[in-house]
């Protein structure tokens, strides 16, 4: 699996789990915020989020575009 976080990121704890998903929260050079970046059981990627807050809505955006 290849990493989709630049060089220089540092991982945040904790590691959240939402279902089948898992999702880390990283501090990248040169961006102010926390992005949290999820991947599902199977080891795809499936994005970032801003918030954790917005990660469901992340899952959901997935598995309905898996589905189609």
């Amino acid at each position: 699996m290849t990493s989709p976080l630049p060089d220089g990121t540092v991982i945040m704890d904790p590691v959240l789990r939402r279902g089948r998903y898992l999702a880390v929260g990283t501090q990248t050079p040169g961006h102010f915020t926390v992005r949290w970046h999820a991947w599902d059981a199977d080891g795809a990627y499936i994005g970032f989020a801003t918030d954790p807050g917005l990660l469901s809505l992340l899952i959901a955006q997935h598995e309905r575009h898996d589905d189609q």
